[in-house]
């Protein structure tokens, strides 16, 4: 680590008591580039002077941190999986009347929670019965969760998402499009730390045993030592008949660490393999 990395995760650790040597190096250093050339520091000392004395810029220093860019059905691929594969299967394996439970890990301002909550909906029409299912969707983001709780997307977060889906499942008004009440109510948005060594699954859920955990985008801003708690945490929310989403650029990562299995090689979809004798 270089001298004025360090010194940059000493102030903010005894000055403002925040904890930033849990993120990746590199995208500290990418964060503390961005912020020199917002304030006008020529280096990374001087900078860090600045810092110091200004718990505003520390505020903000923190908030580039976290990274809350989510879309509307993010990877077509993958949610193609879910909705032709892995939902079906899920369905398969449980008790009739049964919930389905997911946990969207680190879901920002809910595109993702909200786009499997449209394909469970569609789903369950196709079927012609109710299908029961909770989605529980964490973040660390205060900010990114109340946007998700308001469920108010502009044009531009709702390009991936087909106009049949705009129609039924969001209201338009101007330029805004709002998440319909009946679909909101599916999704159970709080706070959360993957970090946290207390609890093993958000306290929210009561319990674990996902169906599925989505976590994309998240893990590689992290330590490699703190990858693999994070991977340990969300395969242990898993159920037996349960899968694991990441996203492509994580997905050696889980391949790596987890005892899943890729139910398909172009996809970021892992089935657990604990329980299954797999």
């Amino acid at each position: 680590m270089n001298k004025e990395l360090s010194k940059i995760i000493t102030v903010m650790k005894l000055t403002y008591e925040r904890d930033i040597s849990i993120y990746d190096e590199a995208f500290i250093m990418n964060a503390l580039e961005r912020r020199c050339i917002v304030i006008g520091a020529i280096n990374a000392d001087q900078y860090c002077n600045f810092l110091e004395k200004n718990k505003n810029e520390a505020d903000h220093f923190f908030g580039s941190l976290h990274i809350t860019f989510s879309q509307f059905f993010r990877d077509s691929i993958t949610f193609a999986a879910l909705e032709q594969n892995v939902f079906h299967n899920i369905i398969a394996h449980k008790p009739e009347g049964s919930e389905i439970r997911i946990w969207s890990a680190g879901c920002s301002s809910g595109q993702e929670a909200y786009s499997i909550a449209m394909l469970l909906s569609e789903i369950s029409e196709a079927r012609g019965h109710q299908i029961r299912f909770r989605i529980f969707a964490t973040d660390i983001s205060k900010e990114a969760l109340a946007d998700g709780i308001a469920g108010v997307y502009d044009q531009h977060a709702v390009q991936n998402v087909k106009l049949k889906q705009l129609n039924k499942y969001f209201t338009k008004q101007g330029n805004t499009y709002t998440i319909i009440p009946e679909l909101r109510q599916c999704v159970n948005f709080s706070t959360y730390d993957l970090l946290d060594p207390s609890t093993a699954n958000p306290p929210e859920s009561i319990y674990g045993d996902f169906d599925i955990v989505i976590c994309c985008n998240v893990l590689i801003y992290y330590k490699p030592n703190l990858q693999q708690l994070i991977i340990k945490k969300l395969q242990q929310a898993l159920s037996t008949f349960g899968y694991l989403v990441t996203d492509e650029s994580e997905k050696m990562l889980v391949q790596n660490c987890a005892k899943v299995q890729n139910i398909e090689i172009p996809t970021t979809v892992f089935e657990n393999k604990i329980g299954r004798g797999v």
